[in-house]
């Protein structure tokens, strides 16, 4: 039986069902999935997303600040000896990926690399890229989370027909089935429970952390609030920024934040909402929306996650310019005149379109792939 390597700095909680369908998958294939995981640092933990895996292997991580950057260290070489495959995360903080391609030559493992392609919460030409550059190709394979990471490989050059798209996904049949079983009774119950009487509410379901310039959301609730006196917000999430929300909704009680919800507990609060709010740093969020039939409006910015790929705007979402009073004014368009009833069938088609069960079988057929095709 071949034997193929993850490793991973932790497990969030929306990974743990890919994990356990593609150990599956391959299982089926007479490939062995086996999975390292680490612990998260401080900061990280306050996303509180980690879960446990019971088969995965867990080897304590080391972290060293360096300037701005926390490097990760994960001794696990003795794991990677018997494998035939081992996957990586591509970040340039991950010190065991240099080990692994300095070893490589010398080593029966086939090495691949897993993520967005580059950095894209960093300009193109910062020194993140730049270094990233260095390594992008010292691989044997690729799994790119979306076209979007596909196209930015192309443009290093990297072979075409060693990419695998995995479209990035979460258990989005299931969210169907917990939004779908929702009744009126439920609904009413919660909007009685935050004081809500109008069908102009927003959410906001995320990491609460720098790059979710959570400032600018507050800013745009405000003005909205002057334009939409029945306006009510719903933030769901946690992170090193969420003191910022609590500080909001404590002198604002159409302001609401709830701390981190997962899985079905946080279903009930998008089917209360008529749109979510996320201009910035878009990721597995705009995945949500569509499984959830919230549409999402954002920004036009160049440092979303390679996920903002699946928003088509005008279809099954709405992107506006890069501008608070540009932003501000859609969502007041959007709710008043009940614009975002005409996006939900275009979430729900790319809901159907966009599964766990296809990033599944997209990784499982890139791992056979790469175990039958030589080394570079």
């Amino acid at each position: 039986m071949r034997k193929v390597l993850f490793v991973g700095e932790f497990i969030p909680q929306y990974r743990k069902d890919f994990f356990y369908l593609t150990k599956k998958a391959l299982l089926e294939n007479d490939v062995e999935l086996e999975v390292i995981k680490g612990k998260t640092d401080r900061i990280t933990a306050l996303k509180n997303d980690a879960v446990e895996v019971e088969w995965a292997k867990f080897v304590p991580t080391r972290t060293f600040k360096i300037l701005n950057t926390n490097f990760v260290w994960q001794p696990c070489m003795k794991d990677v000896r018997d494998k035939d495959m081992v996957i990586v995360e591509n970040a340039n903080r991950m010190l065991l990926n240099y080990y692994l391609i300095a070893a490589h030559p010398f080593s029966k493992y086939k090495f691949a690399y897993w993520g967005h392609g580059t950095n894209l919460q960093a300009g193109m030409n910062s020194w993140r890229n730049k270094f990233k550059n260095l390594f992008i190709t010292k691989c044997d394979w690729w799994f790119a989370y979306t076209n979007l990471s596909k196209r930015l490989l192309d443009s290093r050059n990297y072979p075409s027909e060693r990419i695998t798209v995995v479209q990035n996904a979460i258990d989005t049949h299931r969210l169907r089935e917990y939004y779908t079983a929702i009744n009126e009774k439920d609904i009413k119950h919660l909007k009685t429970r935050l004081g809500i009487q109008s069908d102009m509410t927003a959410l906001f379901c995320g990491a609460m952390y720098p790059e979710k310039q959570l400032d600018f959301i507050l800013e745009t609730c405000y003005r909205v609030k002057q334009e939409i006196p029945d306006f009510h917000m719903i933030f769901i999430g946690s992170g090193i920024e969420a003191d910022k929300v609590e500080k909001a909704s404590q002198q604002n009680n159409w302001i609401h934040y709830l701390g981190s919800k997962f899985g079905k507990e946080r279903v009930l609060y998008f089917k209360v909402s008529q749109i979510q709010l996320m201009p910035y740093s878009v990721g597995l969020g705009v995945v949500d929306s569509f499984a959830l039939e919230t549409p999402i409006i954002t920004t036009s910015n160049p440092f979303h996650g390679p996920e903002i790929d699946y928003l088509v705007n005008g279809i099954n979402g709405i992107m506006t310019a890069d501008n608070l009073e540009v932003y501000a004014a859609k969502v007041v368009e959007t709710l008043q005149q009940k614009s975002y009833l005409s996006l939900i069938e275009g979430c729900r088609a790319s809901s159907a379109n966009i599964t766990l069960e296809s990033m599944v079988n997209n990784f499982k057929e890139g791992i056979l792939s790469c175990l039958s095709t030589e080394k570079k």
